[in-house]
């Protein structure tokens, strides 16, 4: 069985991602993106024997388009191969910062344009390989407050894939919402807010699975934390808990885009979170 989930950046993916993977008795991998740079340009290569693939890139040129997604599609088969033989699944953790078209863009791929390059590969392996033993869950979209997330992403000078050159409040969140409203009308995905994650884990994974009809378990921390995952980029303790405001970030331009943002507050009603900055992420706090 195959999960996928799908965040952008400095929402609390890595660590839903972790829960997921130990909640589903899942092997978690992270971060992918079929189409992304095989190999950075270095010295010398990595000591690695079984990889073919980096060690051709680095002593030629980058893979084409095609070769990438029939690398991806491999991989895929061997990686369900793999989970199925040793009885567990698969969680597939999107690098949607990457793969997901935030700026509209004419990508085409089978001959028409596209919203997702991660998703429109996997469609593509389940043509190639018509696998009937490895079954593909509704994907889950993992959101956190956008002024949480936007604070974060600006500090580390991120916010370039969802807003280009203009990197205000109001541009980002009418890239989530289309993010958001997106994957759950074309493709049906499943929306946990972190937050919700944070306060409830198994109230907030009861809701979730309810929705995917899968016998999931309680997971301990210790079973969370043991999963390996890269990323975790603002996360600097094993303790599930939502993080504080940072409000000396909150400067009067920052005000005063949140005051008058028209796509902040209709995300902010989207998903039900309090748009009040001087409070908490939720309506009551």
């Amino acid at each position: 069985m195959l999960f996928t989930i799908h965040h952008v950046a400095c929402s609390g993916g890595s660590i839903i991602s972790q829960a997921i993977a130990a909640s589903t008795n899942s092997v978690l991998i992270s971060e992918i993106n079929p189409y992304a740079k095989i190999t950075r340009k270095a010295n010398k290569l990595p000591f690695n024997p079984t990889n073919l693939i980096v060690k051709l890139v680095g002593n030629s040129q980058e893979l084409s388009r095609k070769d990438k997604l029939e690398y991806f599609t491999s991989q895929l088969y061997i990686a369900k191969s793999h989970v199925n033989s040793i009885s567990k699944n698969l969680l597939i953790r999107d690098h949607s910062h990457s793969t997901f078209n935030f700026h509209n863009r004419d990508w085409i791929m089978n001959g028409k344009k596209i919203d997702s390059r991660f998703l429109e590969s996997l469609k593509v392996f389940y043509k190639k390989y018509q696998v009937s033993d490895f079954k593909l869950n509704r994907p889950i979209i993992s959101i956190r407050h956008p002024l949480d997330s936007y604070i974060s992403a600006h500090n580390k000078d991120w916010l370039g894939a969802y807003c280009g050159e203009n990197k205000k409040l109001d541009r980002y969140c009418e890239s989530l919402i289309n993010f958001q409203k997106k994957m759950v009308e074309n493709e049906k995905g499943l929306v946990i807010r972190y937050e919700d994650f944070c306060i409830d884990l198994k109230r907030c994974f009861n809701d979730l699975f309810s929705n995917i009809d899968f016998d999931w378990k309680l997971p301990s921390t210790e079973d969370i934390n043991r999963m390996k995952v890269t990323g975790k980029s603002g996360r600097r303790s094993n303790n599930i808990d939502i993080r504080k405001r940072q409000h000396e970030y909150i400067n009067k331009q920052l005000i005063d885009e949140i005051n008058n943002s028209e796509f902040y507050n209709e995300y902010c009603k989207l998903n039900n979170y309090n748009p009040n900055y001087q409070s908490g992420p939720l309506m009551g706090d």
